[in-house]
């Protein structure tokens, strides 16, 4: 399933909506891998070092503003953050990757951070 990217994904915060993009490029790298059947150990190692880092880049830069403006959810964000950290490193099968993507996707970027759309862009972060 291709990863498309539409306006519903956007957190009205433009430097943060280029970094799921960025997802949404990752995560269409292991869709591109599964249906080539391309799904050996080195590909999937770079796949999951890339979609790590990626996290680990994201993730920073929004907890980085998270303490800077006191964001009052961050406790629970952080948790968020923590547990793709601990899930990404344990994952070693392209189908297990896809699906965890897609549900990060919907179940994260969909409801978690529009939670701290207005509270960002009320602090001028764009």
């Amino acid at each position: 399933m291709k990863f498309i990217w539409d306006a519903k994904y956007s957190v009205g915060i433009k430097s943060i909506d280029h970094q799921h993009q960025k997802f949404f490029e990752i995560c269409n790298e292991i869709d591109f891998l599964i249906h080539r059947g391309q799904t050996d150990q080195n590909s999937l190692n770079k796949i999951i070092r890339e979609l790590f880092a990626y996290a680990e880049d994201h993730m920073t830069f929004e907890e980085k503003y998270f303490k800077e403006f006191n964001y009052p959810d961050a406790q629970t964000h952080i948790a968020a953050h923590d547990f793709f950290r601990q899930k990404v490193k344990q994952l070693h099968d392209a189908t297990e990757i896809a699906d965890f993507a897609r549900d990060w996707l919907s179940g994260h970027i969909l409801a978690v951070d529009q939670k701290f759309s207005q509270f960002f862009i009320v602090h001028d972060l764009k």
